[in-house]
């Protein structure tokens, strides 16, 4: 059933990761030209915030904020396993993969040297900020909502 708090997640976390996808390009040395992954890992985290965060907001600052770390994680392991498939099938389509196995092995590569790459402090503390402020933003929606459905 779709609600307020639901949408809202769907909207902040899609927006958010578009941001933070934006700076995560800023730790290339040479950053990529094409915009497609800002745009595939905002899509993978609204879908993340409509299916996964938004259900599972309450009222509770502290319960509302492991829940977006929750959604934070489970959004990477998405976007990191889909890059990583989309990877193996370019690559092997490129015939840079004689085998699975060998796929299986750039699969995890690649997503090594994401993570890797995401482990700079600043780029950390952008995430944190960002979780903190997407926490506040849907403790108070999902508190106008049930103050709404109540009032009826």
């Amino acid at each position: 059933m779709p609600t307020f708090t639901r949408l809202a997640a769907l909207i902040l976390f899609g927006v958010a990761m578009y941001y933070a996808s934006t700076q995560y390009y800023l730790l290339y040395d040479e950053p990529p030209r094409s915009g497609r992954g800002h745009v595939f890992v905002a899509l993978t985290a609204a879908f993340i915030g409509w299916s996964f965060v938004g259900k599972r907001i309450t009222g509770s600052m502290v319960r509302n904020f492991t829940v977006v770390i929750q959604g934070y994680i489970a959004g990477l392991l998405l976007t990191l396993f889909l890059y990583g498939v989309y990877n193996a099938f370019t690559e092997g389509y490129a015939r840079r993969y004689r085998d699975l196995e060998e796929a299986l092995e750039g699969v995890f590569r690649v997503s090594t040297e994401h993570l890797i790459r995401m482990s700079d402090s600043g780029f950390l503390l952008l995430l944190l900020g960002l979780g903190v402020g997407m926490t506040v933003l849907l403790t108070i929606f999902h508190r106008y909502a049930e103050f709404r459905r109540l009032a009826r």
